[in-house]
């Protein structure tokens, strides 16, 4: 039973040893993929040469020592590396021409800290986080963004290999002091960085621009001008959630602006102008009660006073 049992178990070890051996084998013979950052030195390992002097080729093309690299019996090394040097390496037994390994050199950065805005246009509706890397990679970067509401569990927003995009936050909490936190975190072979973000709902309010902004004259009015507009169509309910606006105006070939500043209301009369004078206006948004921040201007229209 004994002379079995080690029978049995030296047949296990042999097996074990092949399974490992052609394990290796796969992994030397197989092409290894490398990342390296531009700029800096990279050291490319010849596997399996038995400490013998190796040829190293890229492409298929012998490389040829220069001031910009180092070959040593085994190893490649590439100094101040740039993106040129990108490519198939492979390294060789001089007099056959077998080839030890390949590794594909593949360069670029890694991921700068992610920008983080975010904004609610569509107040009370939700929150939009957008994010931008300060870098391109040139390697594949996996974005993940995550968003937790005081000590709730983080939840996942979003998780992509875009360089920039957004993610939105549903059914936010209205009037809390408790705040947001959005971690945005960029991923790629050669490091990660992440950028976290804080927010009261409240303070965060940013509409967009108004809409179908017009300006005419008023007939028989040579002094008055008639100011149009319309809410932000991505507003959700300006009756209920109401906006005030502000009035930028200024006349041709003058450099004073004049602002004004009205409530809840999608018309106004600009008086006191200079007659067949040619004026220019645009109009922004505001929450009512000034929370957060006003929209982005609307494009700029004109008109000329109204004259017989």
């Amino acid at each position: 039973m004994c002379m079995k049992l080690t029978v049995i178990l030296g047949v296990m070890m042999v097996q074990l040893t092949n399974i490992g051996t052609a394990v290796g084998q796969t992994s030397v013979d197989g092409v290894i993929t490398q990342y390296g950052q531009i700029g800096n030195n990279i050291t490319l390992v010849c596997k399996n040469t038995e400490n013998e002097v190796a040829e190293w080729r890229l492409n298929d093309s012998k490389i040829i020592g220069a001031r910009d690299m180092e070959l040593t019996e085994t190893n490649l090394t590439l100094f101040s590396v740039k993106s040129s040097q990108e490519g198939q390496y492979s390294c060789h037994e001089q007099e056959s021409g077998k080839a030890y390994s390949t590794v594909s050199l593949i360069l670029g950065y890694p991921p700068g800290k992610p920008q983080v805005t975010c904004w609610s246009v569509r107040y009370p509706l939700n929150v939009v986080c957008s994010w931008k890397l300060q870098n391109q990679t040139y390697l594949p970067t996996k974005i993940n963004v995550t968003f937790s509401y005081g000590i709730e569990v983080a939840e996942q927003c979003s998780d992509e290999e875009t360089l920039q995009g957004n993610c939105t936050i549903e059914d936010i909490q209205l009037f809390s002091k408790i705040p947001y936190t959005v971690k945005v975190k960029a991923t790629n072979p050669l490091g990660f960085r992440s950028t976290i973000k804080q927010f009261i709902v409240e303070k965060i309010i940013k509409p967009d621009p108004p809409t179908d902004v017009n300006l005419s004259p008023i007939p028989n009015q040579p002094k008055k001008l008639l100011l149009r507009w319309k809410p932000p169509v991505t507003w959700p309910d300006p009756k209920l959630f109401l906006l005030k606006y502000k009035i930028k105006y200024w006349r041709e070939s003058s450099n004073r602006q004049s602002m004004i500043e009205i409530s809840d209301q999608t018309s106004y009369v600009l008086r006191g102008l200079r007659s067949r004078a040619l004026y220019f206006v645009k109009v922004a948004a505001n929450d009512f009660f000034d929370n957060g921040m006003s929209s982005d201007w609307s494009p700029t229209v004109s008109a000329r006073l109204w004259s017989n």
